[in-house]
C-alpha cells in the first residue's frame, strides 16, 4: 500500500470515529432521559420496591408534562397515561393530570396534584426533597 493510500486511509478512519463518537454524544441525553411507561399490565411489578415517582398524565394535557421527571435522582420515575388506565386511576383516586404518586415498596407516601390550570403544583425540587426524606428515612 502506498503511504498516499494509507494516509487516506487512516484519515478515513479517524473521521468515521469521529462521525461515530458525535452520534454518541448526541443520541446519549435522548437515552438518558427518555421516560419508561407503565400500564395496568405492568404497574404493580413495576412500583412494587423501591421508591417510584408515577406521573399520571393525559396526551391531551401534554403541554403540561412534567419535564424534570427523568432527572430525579434516587428513585424510578413512570408515566402512566389515564387513558386505557382507568382502573389505576380510580385505584389512586387521581382526580387531574398531571398528578405524581411518590411510592415506596408500592405504598403512597405522598401526592403533588396539579392546579386548576392543569399544572403541576410542585417543581422539581418539591419532589426531590420528598425522595431524598424517603431514602434517609430507611436508614434510621
Amino acid at each position: 500500500m502506498s503511504p498516499r493510500l494509507r494516509m487516506t486511509s487512516k484519515l478515513l478512519k479517524q473521521s468515521f470515529m469521529k462521525t461515530r463518537l458525535l452520534y454518541i454524544l448526541l443520541l446519549s441525553p435522548l437515552s438518558l432521559f427518555a421516560q419508561e411507561f407503565v400500564n395496568s399490565n405492568t404497574f404493580d411489578a413495576k412500583v412494587s420496591k423501591g421508591i417510584v415517582v408515577v406521573e399520571f398524565w393525559a396526551e391531551w394535557n401534554k403541554s403540561n408534562e412534567v419535564p424534570f421527571l427523568g432527572e430525579l435522582k434516587d428513585c424510578v420515575s413512570y408515566k402512566l397515561s389515564i387513558v386505557g388506565n382507568s382502573s389505576i386511576q380510580k385505584q389512586f383516586n387521581v382526580t387531574s393530570v398531571p398528578t405524581l404518586i411518590i411510592l415506596n415498596n408500592g405504598i403512597e407516601e405522598k401526592r403533588f396534584n396539579s392546579n386548576i390550570m392543569m399544572q403541576l403544583n410542585a417543581t422539581k425540587k418539591d419532589v426531590q426533597s420528598t425522595v431524598d426524606e424517603i431514602t434517609f428515612n430507611k436508614f434510621q
